[in-house]
């Protein structure tokens, strides 16, 4: 039967044609020739059913042998094996077709994925520009600030004037104007402790104002002539990407989130780490802060995180070339109000030049 179909589509396909036995020399032009090669290469063992049938005319021929059928036999395996190159080949074609068809749907997943990270991404740096701004706003406005806001911008001016004293330290302020900052600090926490809300952000404006003062006055006594310029350094974060540098009176801040798999770095965040630690080299007269902040509402065990997260980017660093005399770290809870949707890291590097 399979060979009644076989003359059949070989008669179909020859429509027009007498069915008329080719000579063996034909048969052997039609073995050598280009398409036998096609047909060799997408369809080997039709292609070699056909050199049988082609070699048992020649064999015919010698005996003097009649090798009409024989031939005609060899010339239907050849048309059958091209056919069955052709499904071969169109396979191939839907196959390569349907890997492609993968391979753009999985680049259309990425770049969504891409597009939701960055709208997450964009909308944390605005939340978190938009605190900078109203802890700004609040040390010099604290009356309009609206009372049921007033204890969470009070708590976030207490932890941001805490961190210009410690940047203070770091650039050599002296001794004395440290102590000044801490005993106003100190005086805010006192008074967070009170009934009074408004009493509270008034004292914490009073020590995050002199705080930024305290800084930039350590920043301007550690200046040196060619120092690292701080528009410099912030377009290095931007041109080397994701970072969203930003800069404030104590020099430029790379901000980074997803850094982390629990108190460890993450599998993903060695490349970003060694490139940052690239761009610090390039810095050599920039001090390093690493500031941890982890939310949630149980401070102890959000500073315990967020401490051993510091301690592992700034040893990462190290590993990467900065100088350890140079970093500086610490884990901080986040400020009121700030759930794990802000967890980040901050690294301030500091310069000896006021922006």
């Amino acid at each position: 039967m399979r060979r009644a179909i076989v003359v059949m589509a070989a008669l179909l396909g020859c429509a027009g044609r007498p069915l008329v036995a080719p000579a063996v020399s034909d048969l052997e032009r039609m073995m050598s020739s280009p398409a036998a090669r096609e047909v060799a290469r997408d369809a080997p063992d039709a292609f070699a059913e056909a050199s049988a049938a082609v070699q048992r005319a020649r064999e015919a021929r010698e005996a003097e042998g009649s090798i009409d059928a024989l031939a005609l036999d060899a010339r239907l395996a050849f048309e059958r094996a091209q056919s069955v190159a052709s499904l071969a080949a169109a396979r191939r074609r839907i196959e390569a077709a349907e890997r492609e068809r993968s391979e753009i749907d999985a680049d259309v997943a990425r770049i969504e994925q891409e597009a939701h990270e960055l709208q997450s991404e964009v909308a944390r740096t605005l939340d978190a520009r938009r605190a900078a701004v109203r802890a700004r706003h609040a040390a010099g406005s604290p009356a309009q600030v609206a009372a049921p806001e007033r204890q969470a911008a009070a708590a976030e001016l207490r932890q941001q004037a805490s961190l210009f004293v410690a940047a203070a330290v770091m650039l050599g302020a002296e001794a004395p104007r440290v102590i000044e900052g801490r005993e106003r600090i100190a005086a805010a926490e006192r008074a967070a402790g009170g009934a009074d809300a408004n009493a509270a952000l008034l004292a914490a404006g009073s020590a995050y104002a002199a705080a930024e003062r305290l800084v930039q006055s350590a920043r301007g006594a550690a200046g040196a002539e060619g120092a690292t310029d701080g528009a410099t350094l912030e377009a290095a974060l931007s041109d080397a990407g994701g970072f969203d540098p930003r800069r404030d009176a104590r020099g430029v801040i790379a901000v980074m989130r997803g850094l982390f798999d629990g108190p460890r770095l993450g599998a993903t965040s060695r490349q970003r780490v060694e490139t940052l630690a690239r761009v610090i080299r390039a810095h050599a007269d920039a001090r390093v802060r690493v500031e941890v902040f982890v939310g949630g509402a149980a401070r102890g065990p959000a500073e315990a995180l967020a401490t051993a997260q510091g301690a592992a980017l700034a040893e990462a660093l190290r590993r990467g070339g900065v100088a350890q005399d140079r970093v500086q770290a610490q884990g901080l809870h986040g400020a009121a109000g700030n759930g794990a949707r802000d967890d980040r890291v901050e690294v301030v590097l500091l310069l000896p030049t006021n922006p």
